[in-house]
Order: C-alpha cells, then sequence, then structure tokens
C-alpha cells in the first residue's frame, strides 16, 4: 500500500510539474504574439503616414511646375528620368493633374512634362485623350506632345485620329502642323484625311507649309495644288513657285 501511495505521488507531482511548464510555455508564446501584432500593427502605421507624407511631396513637385519656365521644366524632366523610382511616384500624379487640374497653366505644364515619358503608356493615353477638350490651347499642346512619341508610324496614327476628332481649330491646326512634321508618312496620313478639313483649313495648312521650309515642303504643296477647292489650289501654286 505504502508503494501504492508514494507512486501515486509522484505521478501527481510529475502530472502538476508538466502542467505548470505548459501554461508557462502558452503564457510565452501569447506575449511573443502579442509584441509580434503590436509591431505590426506600428509597422502598417507608419506606412500609412509615410505613403502620405509622399503623396503630399509628390503633389508639392507637380503644383510647382505650374510657374516653371520651358528650360526649368526639362531640366525637371530630366532629373525625373534620372530618378525611375522616384518617376514611378511622380508620374500618376502628373496624369492626374493632366486630366484634372482646373489650373490650365498647370495643366499645360503638366503635358510639357510629360514629353520625356512618352514610353509610359498612362501617359499616352492621357495626352489622346484631349484631343477632345474643348480649351484649344490644351487640346493643341498634348497633340504637339504626342507627334514625338516612338515609333514615328504610331505618332503618325495617333495624329492622324487627333486630326479627324479633334473639337477646336487650334486642335485641328496642331494635328496638321505635327503631320506635317512626321515627313513622308505625315503627308500620306494627311491624304487619306484631307477631305474632312473645311476649306479655310486647308488653306491655313497651305499657308502653313509656305512659312515652314521642310524636305517634304515640295510634296505637300503639291498635294494641295490638287485640291478641290480653286482658292487652295491658287494658293498652292503660288506656294510652289516661291519654294
Amino acid at each position: 500500500m505504502a508503494k501504492k501511495n508514494s507512486s501515486g505521488r509522484a505521478a501527481g507531482a510529475a502530472h502538476g510539474g508538466g502542467s505548470v511548464w505548459g501554461h508557462l510555455v502558452v503564457s510565452v508564446c501569447a506575449c511573443l504574439l502579442t509584441v509580434s501584432i503590436a509591431g505590426s500593427a506600428i509597422f502598417l502605421v507608419w506606412r500609412v503616414i509615410d505613403r502620405s507624407e509622399l503623396r503630399s511631396k509628390v503633389e508639392m513637385f507637380v503644383a510647382s511646375l505650374e510657374n516653371r519656365t520651358p528650360a526649368e521644366l526639362a531640366e525637371r524632366a530630366a532629373s525625373l528620368k534620372a530618378h525611375p523610382k522616384v518617376a514611378r511616384y511622380v508620374l500618376p500624379e502628373i496624369a492626374r493633374t493632366i486630366r484634372l487640374a482646373k489650373s490650365e497653366g498647370r495643366q499645360r505644364a503638366a503635358i510639357e512634362i510629360s514629353r520625356a515619358f512618352l514610353t509610359d503608356e498612362s501617359i499616352v493615353k492621357t495626352l489622346f485623350d484631349l484631343r477632345l477638350d474643348d480649351r484649344e490651347t490644351i487640346a493643341a499642346a498634348a497633340i504637339d506632345v504626342l507627334s514625338e512619341l516612338q515609333p514615328p508610324a504610331r505618332a503618325v496614327d495617333l495624329i492622324g485620329q487627333c486630326l479627324t476628332d479633334s473639337k477646336t481649330a487650334g486642335g485641328v491646326d496642331a494635328a496638321c502642323a505635327a503631320l506635317y512634321g512626321l515627313g513622308e508618312a505625315g503627308r500620306v496620313e494627311m491624304g487619306k484625311r484631307i477631305g474632312r478639313l473645311s476649306e479655310g483649313r486647308r488653306m491655313w495648312l497651305v499657308n502653313y507649309c509656305a512659312a515652314t521650309p521642310s524636305t517634304e515642303q515640295g510634296a505637300w504643296l503639291d498635294m494641295l495644288q490638287a485640291d478641290g477647292a480653286e482658292s487652295v489650289r491658287s494658293a498652292a501654286a503660288a506656294a510652289r513657285l516661291e519654294s
């Protein structure tokens, strides 16, 4: 009987010891988990604050572009291109400013700085959408930047669509000038769409070609000499003689 009692006490002691250690392990794990969760929460809060500060700095940078000269805008564009990780955060804000800025000056500055980032499809799409803008200067500025898109064949295609779709005379004129600057491919594209232009716009094109020397100048004036309107044909013929 004594042996049985002794064995029972030993087993109870062992069981009690195991229970203490088990509670201790659970407590330590719970503590570590609490610290981990708290640390994660602090990290997430810091990320939110960090992103908020970054967004504020990006917005300030884009807002500061409005009063810059073309040379200063080019300098800032070059700086962004040299720091692609920074540009990754700034370009979405530039695209947003192009689309939504209430200040026309700020919008035009954003359009101009986007000239250096035509490899970004979101920038290209945003500029292309502005062909439909009711403000002549905005539509014309966007179309002018798109004319530098690479490869030139893509620029020709998009500018051709701008020529057809633009709602303002300034936008149409910018598209005409852009196609003229794109050489033979631009002239071929103009030949497909010139019938959509009013007689007044075709006269403007004659005068533009006459005043803008180019290796394609003669070919453009020859095309305009075949115009359906006598006034356009005569003006083109006179300009051809003087070129």
